[in-house]
């Protein structure tokens, strides 16, 4: 990871904690339009999207926005790698947000992964080990596909 990603999570840890102390989302959001302006001014920016992934891991419960800077800074190499990168944080811990993220992958009933996606969110919906709020989310998401 470059010095200048890894100020970038330092700055975005910041702004979640501030979120967190004051309950006002918008502590994090707003600043974060203008992290993702400096990311896609970054030459080789893909290379932040799993760092920011990890960064969900570790803060689920902020809100991120839908999709939010970070989403749609990320959803900018969709097709292009940011699927598998997805895919690996949510194996490792699914969040409300990239629950939210793969909801908007099912969406598109073009993509040749379609039914993959659907699967996960399916094995999601049943699996026990997870929170009852992810198990919750996929269902819903889900049920919208029904």
């Amino acid at each position: 990871m470059t010095d200048q990603i890894k100020t970038i999570i330092t700055n975005l840890e910041q702004y979640i904690q501030k979120a967190y102390e004051t309950g006002d989302k918008y502590e994090f959001i707003d600043p974060a339009y203008e992290i993702r302006d400096e990311l896609e001014a970054m030459e080789d920016n893909f290379n932040a999207i799993e760092p920011i992934f990890e960064l969900i891991e570790r803060s689920p419960d902020i809100d991120y926005g839908g999709p939010g800077p970070l989403g749609s800074f990320m959803e900018n190499y969709y097709k292009n790698g940011y699927e598998e990168l997805l895919l690996q944080s949510i194996e490792r811990k699914p969040t409300e947000y990239t629950l939210g993220l793969l909801h908007r992958l099912i969406n598109d009933d073009n993509n040749a992964e379609h039914q993959k996606y659907l699967e996960i969110m399916k094995s999601i919906s049943v699996n026990t080990k997870y929170p009852q709020n992810i198990i919750d989310n996929a269902k819903d998401s889900l049920s919208y596909f029904e």
